[in-house]
């Protein structure tokens, strides 16, 4: 796996108007809630960040737009780029990901925390739950988000349709339709407690 992460704490980001594009503005104005304009300039800065570094483009000149469906697009000077890139969130953090050689990725973040039983059972399928606790089921959490963000589908997906079995990722139904127009790419999962306290996993395809 070869990509390059970037935590931000949302307390500390710098004004909308120094990262922003003219068009990213226009979406973050649209932006009702307090909470989600942070995440949502959070998880921008993290990424670009990351292709500032890898390009020198200026902040301004890197765009994340969002699509009706699926992954946003990312542009950098006006074209768009190949760069494989996932964001993330949780609870006053940002993370996003970027790799010049994986061309399928998705990250995924989350408190660690306790989950009801209802929950793990409706989320997840019952061939998943090879273990139990918190920090397990926080982790298998994350490794279905970064994989349903490493598809690209949005979250049209069944969660059954997608299942992470001891660091392994199989598909069923309409999600194996979407694995199989990708052209079958061998999937890595990383799951760590990168920030304390949070189950943080990155899902890298080739």
């Amino acid at each position: 796996m070869s990509c390059q992460i970037k935590e931000v704490d949302l307390n500390r980001l710098p004004p909308a108007d120094e990262i922003l594009s003219e068009r990213e503005t226009a979406f973050y104005q649209t932006l009702r809630f307090p909470k989600r304009r942070v995440e949502w300039l959070g998880g921008r800065f993290a990424l670009k960040e990351l292709v500032h570094a890898q390009t020198g483009a200026p902040m301004r000149e890197i765009e994340v737009l969002p699509q009706p469906a699926g992954k946003p697009v990312l542009r950098v000077a006006g074209e768009k780029s190949d760069l494989a890139f996932s964001i993330t969130h949780s609870q006053g953090w940002a993370l996003a990901a970027l790799s010049a050689e994986e061309p399928f990725l998705g990250i995924d973040l989350e408190k660690i925390e306790p989950r009801l039983d209802a929950w793990a059972k409706d989320f997840f399928h019952p061939s998943e739950l090879t273990a139990g606790g918190e920090r397990f089921l926080t982790a298998l959490w994350t490794q279905k988000e970064a994989v349903v963000k490493l598809l690209g589908t949005g979250l049209c997906l069944n969660s059954y349709d997608v299942r992470c079995i001891d660091g392994k990722t199989f598909f069923f139904g309409p999600a194996q339709a979407v694995y199989a127009r990708l052209g079958r790419p061998r999937i890595t999962l990383q799951t760590s407690e990168r920030i304390a306290g949070f189950m943080f996993t990155v899902a890298s395809g080739h």
